[in-house]
């Protein structure tokens, strides 16, 4: 069974947000890893990188693909996850904990109204 989690904000890339303070951590969803299967590695841009909502911060290569993981906010990559670096499995294993990939500090923080609430994202997967 597919698990969410409720209080993030996610897009219709299957990326998850999640306001901390006064940054937006970022992942991939249980669907999402599902989809792809066993997480065999992963790029991700280095910290300092800027983004616009919509922009590629990096890739994810599994067994049954390489999916881009598009950035749900603008702003600035302000820490990077080196454990999914050195282990990606960790996505598969913990998508909404240890597999988190990367801290934005954001440009705007009304951005996050433009992503899905968990009932608009379960509606979207079902669509």
């Amino acid at each position: 069974m597919i698990e969410f989690k409720n209080n993030l904000f996610y897009t219709n890339n299957n990326e998850w947000a999640e306001k901390i303070n006064n940054f937006v951590r970022v992942g991939i969803d249980d669907y999402s890893q599902r989809s792809l299967g066993d997480i065999v590695h992963i790029e991700i841009c280095k910290t300092g990188t800027h983004l616009k909502a919509g922009d590629s911060f990096g890739s994810i290569e599994a067994t049954k693909s390489v999916s881009e993981i598009i950035a749900p906010i603008s702003g600035i990559i302000a820490k990077v996850n080196d454990s999914v670096k050195d282990s990606p499995a960790i996505i598969n294993i913990d998508p909404f904990g240890d597999g988190w990939l990367i801290e934005i500090q954001p440009e705007n923080l009304s951005e996050l109204d433009n992503l899905m609430s968990l009932d608009e994202y379960k509606k979207f997967l079902c669509a």
